[in-house]
């Protein structure tokens, strides 16, 4: 529900290449831009679900989650597992403290049980995700 009170902070963009869903977002985040992104991007999701599929996230900024918006992204990636989603690679860019970001992240992550990695290029991030696609196929 959103509350209204609060502008939201951070963006966040998606789109599909294969089976991949590329996130392009900057933050700091809180729960009314993970909300609104949620609902923008559910139909894109949805056309993944079923199959296996991967993540791609790329963050700029300080990539940091307020807690209620941390908690909201558990439950969004849990459902997200549940509907096919395989693994998530991160790349942390452009960061003050991406030795912060990652175990911030990795909390994120690891609460909802999403098997992910953290790349310094896309094209190893994209190369891992396709293996872990592949494999969840039984190709």
């Amino acid at each position: 529900m959103r509350s209204g009170r609060f502008s939201t902070h951070g963006s966040v963009e998606l789109s599909v290449d294969e089976r991949i869903l590329i996130v392009e977002g900057a933050g700091p985040w809180n729960l009314e831009a993970i909300q609104e992104a949620d609902r923008t991007y559910a139909p894109l999701i949805d056309t993944l679900a079923g199959q296996p599929w991967g993540a791609l996230v790329v963050l700029h900024g300080d990539p940091i989650y307020v807690p209620d918006a941390a908690e909201y992204l558990v439950q969004a990636v849990k459902k997200e597992c549940s509907q096919g989603r395989v693994a998530t690679a991160i790349l942390v860019e452009d960061s003050n403290s991406p030795e912060f970001a990652k175990r911030h992240l990795s909390d994120i992550y690891g609460k909802a049980g999403c098997e992910h990695r953290f790349f310094a290029s896309e094209d190893d991030a994209s190369w891992w995700l396709i293996q872990k696609i592949t494999s969840a196929r039984g190709e």
